[in-house]
């Protein structure tokens, strides 16, 4: 009776062990990010890359994201800045994170994109810049 109740604990842990992670499984976001200096007149932006998000959304386009990857994300962009030669101190980083699709997130980015050529900007790609998740 011993051994077929040890057995059943720990096949029930094994499955447990297995099953659980895929059940907190991450949904894939598309990102990219937004750096401009004010001073010099000029927008980085960085090419849609994936980043794992919560499956939780506050809208149809939008999972939410939490404030450790959009930080995470930031601060890889102003080492990038920094390894270009420029004083990322000068310049306003944020991530646009977790859209729910790559054609959002590219409408998004066209639309930024205008926005800030309007605006008189010099609109730059961190074609080089890659996100490590």
């Amino acid at each position: 009776m011993k051994k077929t109740c040890l057995k059943l604990m720990v096949t029930m842990v094994l499955v447990l062990m297995v099953s659980a992670p895929s059940c907190w499984a991450k949904e894939k976001g598309y990102c990219y990010i937004v750096s401009y200096s004010l001073q010099e007149k000029t927008a980085y932006i960085t090419p849609v890359f994936v980043a794992s998000v919560s499956g939780a959304t506050y809208s149809e386009e939008e999972f939410v994201a939490d404030v450790v990857l959009i930080r995470k994300m930031e601060e890889q962009f102003q080492k990038y800045l920094a390894g270009q030669g420029m004083n990322d101190a000068d310049f306003v980083t944020s991530a646009r994170v977790a859209y729910r699709s790559q054609a959002i997130a590219d409408k998004r980015m066209a639309n930024e994109k205008k926005d800030f050529t309007g605006k008189g900007f010099t609109v730059k790609d961190a074609n080089r810049f890659t996100f490590k998740n």
